[in-house]
């Protein structure tokens, strides 16, 4: 029974995606080195508008690797794990990381303004942006958005709904159990703009970028494994609209709903 359960944990990590895997590995080291500061890492790399007028910038760049309690590491890694995979192996490894660090300071960058404007009107709450939760509901939403009528499963629940579902679903759970997050309201302004202005994914790096990264001293050792999606290998059925087979993108090109680059 024993023997069955490790070979099923060693299963479902194989499936993992190499991108994937870092963040959770990454996230539970931090996890791991904060329970024994007694919450120092938290405290100074989440996200609190308040401390930003303090100068303290770099909570816009990391936040989502801090999770503060274990439950909030728990829930936020198990969720976005689901939805990570199936971007990477969508666009690939390089254009994952790309995508996780550029839309996490876009969101950040919303809800300053967001808890700023509140504060306005409102300043008794204090709010907080940390994991995973935003980055997973922008995806749920992409594909929603994408493909709303297709039945999915919500996470791993054997549980069939139309994809447009799913995020509001998420949403009142997750504010269920960690009241007053903007950051995922950030997330949802965010993933809407995307849909509306872009093609399904904000400043896609080029393939000859990708190309020169996947080549670099950091990446060029960890082509060969299985699980690194380079941009020869991607799988593009999941929320591509209009989706060019040469992977050729421009970074910075602008284009209405429903037309092609």
């Amino acid at each position: 029974m024993n023997n069955q359960i490790v070979h099923n944990i060693i299963s479902i990590w194989h499936g993992i995606t190499f991108g994937t895997k870092f963040v959770l590995v990454s996230s539970l080291i931090c996890y791991g080195i904060d329970y024994l500061l007694d919450d120092m890492l938290f405290d100074i790399f989440a996200d609190n508008p308040l401390e930003l007028k303090n100068g303290q910038i770099w909570r816009i760049l990391f936040p989502q690797f801090f999770h503060g309690i274990i439950y909030n590491l728990v829930v936020s890694l198990f969720c976005f794990q689901f939805s990570a995979v199936e971007f990477e192996k969508a666009y690939g490894t390089i254009p994952f990381f790309y995508d996780i660090f550029l839309k996490n300071i876009l969101i950040q960058v919303i809800f300053i303004i967001l808890c700023f404007s509140v504060y306005t009107f409102y300043d008794a709450i204090q709010f907080e942006s940390f994991g995973f939760w935003n980055l997973t509901l922008m995806y749920m939403i992409q594909k929603g958005l994408q493909n709303g009528d297709e039945p999915s499963k919500f996470l791993c629940i054997p549980l069939q709904l139309k994809a447009k579902y799913y995020p509001l679903i998420f949403f009142i759970i997750m504010n269920i159990i960690e009241p007053y997050r903007l950051d995922l309201v950030a997330a949802i302004i965010l993933a809407v703009f995307e849909y509306k202005l872009f093609n399904g994914f904000l400043m896609k790096p080029s393939k000859n970028i990708v190309n020169i990264l996947e080549q670099s001293i950091v990446f060029r050792k960890y082509q060969s494994r299985p699980d690194f999606i380079t941009c020869d290998q991607i799988n593009p059925g999941f929320i591509v609209r209009d989706f060019s087979t040469q992977y050729s993108l421009e970074i910075s090109e602008v284009t209405p709903q429903g037309e092609s680059i």
